[in-house]
């Protein structure tokens, strides 16, 4: 099992990558819980001068590592009463079909993501919709509609048991030499 503890030192995350130390470790899972955060805070949180956390989200940012920073909204204020997950078999696995599938689901605001899979079912889609007819629009018209798909299992979200979009830091680094993990 590959893990990594934050205080042994500086490691890489990609050999073609900068190196990571324990504090970029630190102000990346800082950043993942308050991505508004700035150098003066960020400062007072891993220890280190404003100046120095500044520079380090700079070059965090410049190598990768942070992709962007976003709003986490509250979805029934805005309306959103259904999330549901959409298990995908499609008709055809050429790249013509991909490719319209692709910016079909592109287009799709109620689609939040889409992965490809191994396994029965080729696509997974995480939606959300105002309301049970909503979605039943969404599903039987917009995706089941769509020439490339051939079925569609859909499971509504019930409750939200764990829901975060941080990452796991402790996979950053190679398997410690000194005791394995």
């Amino acid at each position: 099992m590959m893990r990594y503890k934050a205080d042994l030192g500086t490691i890489h995350a990609n050999r073609n990558l900068p190196l990571l130390d324990r504090f970029d470790l630190k102000i990346l899972a800082i950043l993942q819980q308050k991505g508004d955060i700035g150098p003066v805070e960020m400062s007072q949180a891993v220890h280190l001068s404003a100046s120095q956390c500044s520079r380090r989200m700079q070059q965090l940012r410049k190598a990768g590592y942070i992709r962007g920073v976003h709003a986490a909204l509250d979805a029934g204020r805005l309306g959103v009463g259904i999330s549901a997950y959409i298990l995908l078999t499609m008709n055809s696995h050429g790249i013509a079909a991909a490719e319209a599938f692709r910016a079909r689901v592109l287009e799709l605001d109620e689609v939040l993501e889409c992965q490809k899979l191994t396994g029965e079912a080729d696509m997974i889609l995480k939606v959300a919709t105002r309301d049970l007819a909503s979605f039943n629009h969404l599903l039987t018209r917009q995706i089941l509609g769509s020439p490339e798909v051939a079925t569609a299992r859909s499971s509504i979200i019930l409750e939200d048991v764990k829901s975060t979009t941080a990452l796991p830091l402790g996979f950053a680094g190679a398997v410690n030499p000194a005791d394995g993990t």
